[in-house]
This record gives C-alpha cells, structure tokens and sequence, in this order.
C-alpha cells in the first residue's frame, strides 16, 4: 500500500518554517484537544479561499477569547504565496499553547499539515455522491465548531458509511436538519418560481465554500426538516475537499433533478480556474 505523502510546518516567530519536532506534549492543542483548524483545497497550484479561511479562524478564536495575531495572518499569506504544493489538502491549526487547564489562551501557537488528497473529477460530480438520515441526533450547540474536538463529527461519518452512503444528514433532538456529517448542505426545494435554494439555518458552519455560494447566489437561511429534504428537487454537500458535491439519493431514493446542484459544482469550479477546456 502506497504511503500518503504528508508534510508538516510550525510558525516561528513571523515565518513558517519546516516543523521537526512535531507538536509539543506540553501543548493543550494535543492534551485537551484544544484547537481550532481550518482545511484549504490545494488544486493545480493554487490554494483556494485564503481569506475566508483565515475569516474563520479568526471568527473561531474570537468567540473563545483567544487572540489571533496578525503576524499569524502575514505568515500564513506569505508562505501561501510562495510555496508550491501539488493537489492536497492544508490545513492551519491554532492550538492554545503550553498551560494550565482552564488558564487562559494568552500565546497560541500555530501550525500547517499538508496531506496528498484526491478531488472528485467531473466524471465524479456527474455521477454524485449518497446520503442517508442519521439516526442519532446531535445535542447542544458544539455541533459543527472545527476544533480538536471532532469525533462527533467522524463518528457522524463512520455510520453513514456503515449504512451504505458517502455522507450522513446530521439531525437535532428536535428532528431539524443540521448539517451533513462533514460539511454544509444545500437544499433546492420546489417553488413556483424555480427551484428555491437554501441552507439548514439550525447548524450551518463557517464553511468558506458555503461562504462562496452566499457571495455567488441567493441562498437563504431556513428551518429545514426531515420532509423537506424529502421534497427537495436537489441537494449538495459543500466543504473544501468536495467543493460544491451534487447528491444522487437521499436514504435510497434518487433526487428527481440534479441539474441545480451539476451547475453549481461547474460554477464553483470555473471560478477558480479548474474546469477542463474553461
């Protein structure tokens, strides 16, 4: 079995440098999980939505009271300007530092991984993925939070993949929709004037592709639930590895037209330069 190739930095002072020694044992990041990350696509070259990922980073640590200096922001710039990856995955990681638990995150340190990652192909995006309905619901508002603490979420993930599907449809105690278990949803449900789109308003996270389909079209927000995705003409799962990912089925009924969340995934990748022959 061929190994992944995966390669590792740690911010020194303002600049990004190889990191050998691996993250400290001292460092709360990997004793209590306390970090947050952010995942970006690298594809052909490029590094996708820089700055809706550092928005979200920043956003993450800022609801925790964690600074989040700017030499941080300079840094990550600065070696994403000039590094040269093949396609993969980068992900930033802001972890809080050596300390006592619960003292408070005053020198968070920073670190990048980038892991050798397949995208989907157009051939992929035609023929689209499988979600089924997750029977656990999630409980409280932690749901969706890119921290150290995202077993939730993998186990979400595990038993989609136990049933059948590539995805699972995350639900709350109360039989909302949440999210999928590793990304946004998008919801296309039928309306008098076209095929309305919309996200789950109960658990949508700081995507930053979900970021991109604010910018680029009127999705709205909305309270979604179980009969509803039921009704909807198309759904896509959206995050950084899939892009905007158009659904076959949805517990084993296939959508009755995905030509919505097709387009959507050509727009996305047209945007950024990755549509063969564009």
């Amino acid at each position: 079995m061929r190994r992944t190739a995966f390669r590792t930095w740690r911010l020194e002072g303002s600049s990004v440098e190889p990191c050998r020694g691996g993250v400290p044992l001292s460092d709360r990041g990997f004793r209590y999980g306390e970090h947050f990350f952010e995942s970006l696509a690298v594809r052909d070259g490029k590094i996708l939505l820089i700055g809706e990922h550092l928005a979200n980073l920043s956003e993450a640590a800022s609801a925790s009271g964690w600074p989040f200096p700017k030499t941080i922001r300079t840094a990550f710039r600065s070696f994403c300007a000039s590094v040269r990856l093949p396609d993969g995955m980068l992900r930033i990681y802001l972890t809080a530092g050596a300390g006592a638990p619960g003292a408070p995150v005053t020198r968070p340190e920073c670190y990048l991984a980038w892991e050798e990652t397949r995208f989907p192909s157009e051939v992929d995006l035609s023929k689209g993925i499988t979600l089924v309905t997750l029977k656990h619901p999630v409980v409280g508002d932690g749901w969706g939070v890119k921290s150290g603490n995202y077993l939730p979420h993998l186990e979400a993930l595990r038993a989609a993949r136990v049933g059948g599907a590539d995805e699972g449809i995350v639900l709350d105690e109360l039989g909302r929709v949440v999210s999928c278990a590793m990304g946004n949803l998008l919801v296309w449900l039928p309306s008098r004037r076209g095929p309305l789109l919309c996200t789950p308003s109960r658990g949508a996270r700081s995507g930053a592709v979900l970021g991109w389909v604010r910018q680029h079209t009127g999705v709205t927000d909305r309270l979604l639930r179980l009969a509803d995705l039921r009704r909807a003409v198309a759904l896509a799962v959206t995050n950084s590895r899939l892009g905007v990912m158009p659904v076959a089925s949805l517990d084993g009924k296939a959508l009755t037209d995905t030509s919505p969340a097709r387009s959507l995934a050509i727009a996305y990748l047209r945007s950024h330069g990755l549509l063969r022959g564009a």
